[in-house]
C-alpha cells in the first residue's frame, strides 16, 4: 500500500538563535511524536541514530502471519446481529455479519487525506522492555496534525472492536482491532484502520510501555486528578502504597502508567480507559514546555531505545522545521474516540468486544480530523 510523503523544505536556522528553536523543537515533536523528539535539525540523523531510534519498513515487521484459521472468534449470535443490523446505515443486505464487515473493508471506498493533515498513528505495546516488535496493541491513537485549522486531534481507536483485517500476505482476520498488529505486523494495523474508517495514515511509531513510565520520570512527573477509589484501584493491582489522590496531583512514571492502564473499575472500562491515556499524553505535553532543553534531552537519551517507526529521519527534521514555522507547539488539542458511542453496540459472548457501525464511525472521524466527509450514509 503506497503513502503519500509530503517533504517540506528544510530552512536553516539562524545561530543567534539557537537556543530558542532547541527547545521549540523538541516541544513541538514531542507534541507531534511524543517519542521521536530530537536535539537540532543540524546533525540530527546522526543524533537519532546514535540514540537508537529504530527507523523500519512497517511490511519488516509482521509476526504471526502463518496461519490458516481465518477466524479468532466465534460469529455474533442471530439475536444480536439483528440488533447490530439496526444500527448499520451505509452497507444494508440479507448477508451475515462477517460479510458486512468484509464488504466495509473492501468496497474501494476512497482514503481521504489532505496536504495540511499530518496523520501519525502512535502505538502502545507492552513489551516488557525493548523495541516492540511484537503483541496486541493495546493503545491505538492517531494524532493528527491540522497545520491550516491550528489544532491537534488525539483520536483513541478502541482495541476491542470486532472487525475484518488482512495481513500482507491476503489470510484475513474477524477480530479485535488490537488483535491486528500481533497478526500481521504494523503494515497489518495501518491497513487495518485505514480502510476501516477510510482515512490516510502517514506513519507510524509503536513504543514499549515501559517508555511512558521511563520518559515520565525523567520530566519530573505529570499532573492529573486522580480519585480516591481511583489510587487504590492502582495501589492493589500493582501491590504498593502512597499512590497520591485530588486535584492537580503529581504522580511518577508507574503512577502514570497504572492510571493509563486501569480499565476494569470504571463502568465504560476500555473508554474510560482511552481518555485517561489521552490525559496522560496531554500532561506530558504540558509539563514539557516548562522544561529546560538540557531535560528535554534527558527525555530524548531515555527514549530512544523504546521507538519503532516508519519515518525517515529526514522527515523529522522537515516535519521539525515545519513545527517551528506553523508554531505547532501552540495548536489547541483536542481528543476523542472511534468508534463514538453512538456507533457502538456492547457484545458480552465468547469475548467482551464493540459491534461497530463502520460507516457511520468513518464518517465522523473524517469530519473530526478534515472537517468534511466524503461517505454518504442512506
Amino acid at each position: 500500500m503506497e503513502r503519500r510523503r509530503d517533504v517540506s523544505e528544510v530552512i536553516e536556522i539562524p545561530q543567534k538563535k539557537k537556543n530558542i528553536v532547541l527547545k521549540r523543537i523538541l516541544i513541538s515533536v514531542l507534541v507531534i511524536f511524543m517519542v521521536l523528539i530530537f536535539a537540532s535539525v543540524v546533525g540530527v540523523m546522526f543524533y537519532m541514530n546514535s540514540i537508537g531510534i529504530n527507523f523500519i519498513d512497517t511490511q519488516d515487521s509482521i509476526q504471526n502471519d502463518n496461519t490458516d484459521d481465518k477466524v479468532l472468534f466465534e460469529d455474533i449470535a442471530d439475536e444480536e446481529k439483528d440488533e447490530y443490523y439496526d444500527m448499520m446505515t451505509a452497507i444494508r443486505d440479507d448477508s451475515d455479519l462477517s460479510s458486512q464487515l468484509y464488504s466495509w473493508y473492501t468496497n474501494g471506498g476512497d482514503h481521504m487525506a489532505s496536504n495540511n493533515v499530518l496523520n501519525i498513528l502512535i502505538v502502545g505495546i507492552d513489551a516488557s522492555g525493548g523495541v516492540p516488535m511484537e503483541g496486541n496493541s493495546d493503545v491505538m491513537m492517531l494524532a493528527s496534525v491540522d497545520k491550516k485549522g491550528g489544532k491537534i486531534t488525539l483520536c483513541s481507536f478502541l482495541r476491542d472492536s470486532y472487525t475484518y483485517f488482512e495481513t500482507s500476505s491476503g489470510n484475513g482476520y474477524y477480530s479485535k482491532l488490537n488483535a491486528a498488529y500481533a497478526n500481521g505486523g504494523a503494515d497489518c494495523l495501518i491497513n487495518a484502520i485505514e480502510y476501516n474508517y477510510k482515512i490516510d495514515i502517514d506513519y507510524f511509531v509503536a513504543v514499549d510501555f515501559e517508555a511512558f513510565e521511563k520518559v515520565i520520570d525523567a520530566i519530573g512527573g505529570i499532573n492529573l486528578d486522580v480519585t480516591e477509589k481511583e489510587a487504590r484501584a492502582m495501589e492493589d493491582y500493582a501491590n504498593i502504597t502512597g499512590v497520591p489522590y485530588g486535584e492537580n496531583v503529581l504522580l511518577s512514571g508507574e503512577h502514570a502508567l497504572l492510571f493509563a492502564r486501569m480499565r476494569k473499575i470504571y463502568v465504560t472500562g476500555d473508554v474510560q480507559r482511552s481518555q485517561n491515556q489521552r490525559k496522560v499524553i496531554n500532561a506530558i505535553i504540558k509539563k514539557s514546555k516548562t522544561l529546560s532543553i538540557s531535560d528535554l534531552n534527558n527525555v530524548v537519551q531515555t527514549l530512544g531505545e523504546y521507538i519503532y517507526t516508519d519515518c525517515p529521519a529526514t522527515k523529522i527534521v522537515s516535519l521539525g522545521t515545519s513545527a517551528i514555522i506553523g508554531k505547532w507547539y501552540d495548536f489547541q488539542v483536542y481528543s476523542m474516540e472511534a468508534p463514538p458511542l453512538s456507533a457502538r453496540k456492547e457484545y458480552n459472548g465468547n469475548s467482551w468486544m464493540w459491534l461497530v457501525d463502520y460507516p457511520y464511525s468513518a464518517q465522523y472521524v473524517q469530519k473530526q480530523i478534515y472537517g468534511e466527509s466524503n461517505i454518504v450514509i442512506q
